[in-house]
């Protein structure tokens, strides 16, 4: 244990939990973008000070990615699909230049899995996307040791249950 962890630890929990408000959004607005661009910001902040420089990546690129979709929200433009496979190039390319374990391929692959749901207006392809996302956030997190930020994706990961049974499916159930 170095210096840094409890601090990454605490910057973790605030991250996650601002990941729980932002994926209980009903609708894609500008609070969605704003919770997530400063989930990104302590999120790369944690992996940094733990050393883990994929997830540190993938979070700089996703929060670039994300300043550009909130540009491209505030104009009421839908983000262009050539941008979209830029975003996913970036970010796999950045992932696998500071990937330096195989636990980085995780980071990478939520790396990417957030651009595309940045990139989508359809909330429930985002609580989809977001599913596989924190799954596979809660078991990287562990993994590297971030055990804050692990329990909280994992709440995150319960969270996007809720979130999908209470608008995809309860509304399902109310047309049939």
């Amino acid at each position: 244990m170095n210096f840094f962890t409890q601090p990454a630890q605490i910057i973790g929990l605030i991250a996650s939990i601002m990941m729980i408000l932002a994926i209980q959004v009903k609708e894609k607005k500008d609070l969605f973008l704003i919770l997530n661009i400063l989930v990104k910001i302590l999120y790369a902040i944690n992996f940094a000070l733990l050393a883990e420089y994929a997830g540190t990546t993938t979070q700089i690129v996703g929060l670039v990615i994300t300043i550009i979709a909130y540009i491209y929200a505030k104009k009421k433009i839908e983000i262009p699909k050539w941008l979209t496979c830029v975003f996913v190039a970036v970010t796999l390319i950045s992932g696998i230049a500071t990937c330096k374990r195989l636990v980085g391929i995780m980071a990478i692959v939520c790396g990417i899995t957030y651009a595309l749901i940045v990139s989508s207006k359809n909330m429930k392809k985002i609580r989809g996307l977001n599913f596989i996302q924190s799954l596979l956030w809660t078991i990287y997190d562990f993994i590297i040791g971030a055990y804050t930020a692990s329990i909280s994706s994992a709440f995150v990961f319960i969270s996007t249950i809720i979130a999908i049974i209470r608008y995809d499916f309860k509304k399902q159930e109310i047309k049939n």
